[in-house]
C-alpha cells in the first residue's frame, strides 16, 4: 500500500531544518551527559540553549514542546549522574525550568514576527499594483498576484531566486533594474532609466519593458524604494510596477490630434489676422479721405469692432496653450510685476501687496492676470489695488478697483462663454484658474468698484 509523506519530509528544507535541531539537541545533550561523567556542571548546560532557541525560531507552535522535551531528557542523567541533595535537586529542576521559559519566550517572539511579516506579505500580495521585494542579498522574498498576471511567473518559481532573476521577465536578460538602484546608491540608475524622478528614498521612472506580452513589449511606470531595519541600515527593497501601454498610447493619440488642431488653428487665425490687416489699412484710407464727421463715426465703429476681433484671435490663441504644460508654484508678486511690464495698462494704476505669496497655477496665470488689470482698465478705472487674505485655511486674493463696477444684471454673465468684449478676457480667466482648482468670482458694488476675488484651496497657496 502506497504511503504519503509527511509534508515536513516532502520539504527539502524543512528536512534540513529537522536535521539541524536534531543534531545540535545531541550533541548539546551528548556533550552536557559527558561532562556530567566527569563532574563538570557549569559549561556544557549552556549548549542545551542552541537546539532550544532554534527549534523556537523555525518552529514557534511546537517550540515549547521541544524545550520541554530537551529539559526532560536533560533532567533525567543530571539528576542520576549528580550527587544527590536539595540543591542539586533545586538546581536541576530550576535549569530545566530556564529551558522551558526560554522555549516559550523565543516562541513567542517568533510568532509575533511571523505574524508582522504575513500583515506585510497580505499588504503586498492584495496591492492592485505588480509587487515584488527583495533582501539586501537580492533574493526575492515577495511575489504578489498582479505581477505573477503581468509575467505569467508564479511566486513559487521566483521566491528564493536572485542574481537579477526578476529581471528576465521584463527584459529577457539577468541586469540591474530600478529596484538594484534604489537599494545600491552606487549603481548608475542613469544607463537603464534615462528620466528618474526622486522623492524622498522612492525613485519613479517610466520604461519599456521588451519581454512583456509575448514579445510585444509593454510601457510601464514604476517606483522603487528601499526599507530600513532599526539601525537604520538598508535590508531590502520593494518596486511596485503599473502598465500604461493604454495610457502612452491614448496619450500619443490625444496630442497627434492636438498638434493637427493647432495646426489649423493657427492658419486660421493667420488668414482672420491678414484679413484684418486689411481691414485696417482700408480703414485708414478712409478716414484720410473722407471728412463727413457721421462717415468718420462710422468708420470709428469699424474699427472699433475690428479691435474686438483682434482681441477674440488673441484670445483664441491663449485658450489653445492652455493647459500643455504643467502646472507649477508661481509667486504672485513677481508675476503681476511682470504682467505690468510688458503690457499698456491704459494709465491704471496698480497697487500690490502680495509678497511672499506663491500659489499652484497653471503657467498661464500671467494671462489671467493681464485679462483681470485690462478689463479695470477698458472699465475706466484709474486705480488697482491687489491684496490676498488667509480665511479658514483658504488664501483669498482680491483685485479691487475704482471703476464704476459691475452692474447686478452682468454678474451673472461676467465668466460666460461667448460674451467676451474688448478688454476683458474673464472666462478665459477663469479657465487658466480652474486647472489646479482655483476659482474667481466678482463681489463689487455697482458705483463703488469691481472687486474680482480669487479663492486658492489650502494646498494650492504657500507664504515662503
Amino acid at each position: 500500500m502506497a504511503t504519503r509523506n509527511h509534508p515536513f519530509l516532502s520539504d527539502p528544507i524543512e528536512r534540513r531544518r529537522i536535521i539541524i535541531v536534531g543534531v545540535a539537541a545531541i550533541l548539546a545533550l551528548s556533550s552536557n551527559v559527558i561532562g556530567l561523567l566527569y563532574g563538570i556542571t557549569t559549561v556544557f548546560p549552556h549548549l542545551i540553549y542552541f537546539p532550544i532557541i532554534i527549534a523556537g525560531y523555525w518552529y514557534p507552535r511546537r517550540g515549547p514542546f521541544v524545550a520541554f522535551l530537551i529539559a526532560i531528557i536533560y533532567c533525567i542523567p543530571a539528576y542520576l549522574l549528580m550527587p544527590q541533595d536539595l540543591f542539586t535537586t533545586a538546581y536541576i529542576i530550576a535549569r530545566g525550568t530556564v529551558y522551558v521559559i526560554i522555549g516559550v519566550i523565543i516562541s513567542l517572539l517568533a510568532i509575533r514576527m511571523r505574524q508582522s511579516e504575513q500583515k506585510l506579505h497580505d499588504l503586498i500580495e492584495f496591492l492592485p499594483d505588480a509587487t515584488f521585494a527583495i533582501d539586501q542579498n537580492g533574493t526575492v522574498i515577495a511575489w504578489n498576484r498582479a505581477i505573477e498576471e503581468m509575467t505569467g511567473i508564479p511566486k513559487m518559481k521566483m521566491i528564493g531566486k536572485g542574481g537579477y532573476a526578476y529581471s528576465v521577465p521584463f527584459y529577457a536578460e539577468k541586469r540591474p533594474i530600478l529596484i538594484d538602484c534604489a537599494m545600491n546608491p552606487g549603481i548608475e540608475a542613469k544607463t537603464c532609466y534615462p528620466a528618474i524622478r526622486r522623492r524622498g528614498d522612492m525613485m519613479e521612472a517610466e520604461v519599456i519593458a521588451p519581454a512583456l506580452h509575448d514579445g510585444k513589449g509593454a510601457h510601464l511606470k514604476i517606483a522603487a524604494t528601499p526599507f530600513y531595519d532599526t539601525g537604520n541600515a538598508i535590508v531590502g527593497a520593494v518596486e511596485s510596477i503599473r502598465d500604461i501601454t493604454e495610457e502612452v498610447r491614448i496619450r500619443s493619440a490625444l496630442q497627434n490630434s492636438n498638434r493637427q488642431l493647432t495646426a489649423l488653428s493657427g492658419i486660421i487665425r493667420h488668414g482672420l489676422s491678414e484679413r484684418l490687416e486689411e481691414l485696417y489699412r482700408h480703414l485708414t484710407i478712409g478716414s484720410i479721405r473722407f471728412d463727413d464727421p457721421p462717415t468718420l463715426t462710422f468708420l470709428e465703429e469699424i474699427e472699433k469692432a475690428a479691435d474686438g476681433i483682434r482681441r477674440q484671435i488673441v484670445i483664441s490663441r491663449d485658450f489653445r496653450e492652455i493647459g500643455s504644460r504643467p502646472s507649477a508654484w508661481m509667486p504672485v508678486q513677481e508675476t503681476i510685476a511682470g504682467v505690468l511690464s510688458r503690457i499698456d495698462a491704459g494709465g491704471i494704476t496698480v497697487y500690490s501687496w502680495t509678497e511672499r505669496l506663491e500659489i499652484f497655477a497653471d503657467p498661464h496665470l500671467p494671462a489671467a492676470f493681464t485679462h483681470l488689470i485690462e478689463n479695470a482698465a477698458a472699465a475706466g478705472a484709474t486705480a488697482l489695488v491687489i491684496t490676498y487674505q488667509i480665511r479658514e485655511g483658504e488664501c483669498f486674493i482680491c483685485f479691487e478697483d475704482n471703476g464704476p463696477g459691475i452692474p447686478d444684471d452682468a454678474r451673472k454673465r461676467l465668466f460666460s462663454e461667448g460674451t467676451e468684449r474688448s478688454g476683458q478676457g474673464l472666462f478665459l480667466t477663469r479657465e487658466i484658474l480652474a486647472i489646479t482648482g482655483i476659482t474667481i468670482h466678482e463681489e463689487g458694488r455697482e458705483g463703488i468698484g469691481a472687486r474680482f476675488v480669487m479663492v486658492v484651496p489650502p494646498e494650492g497657496y504657500r507664504i515662503t
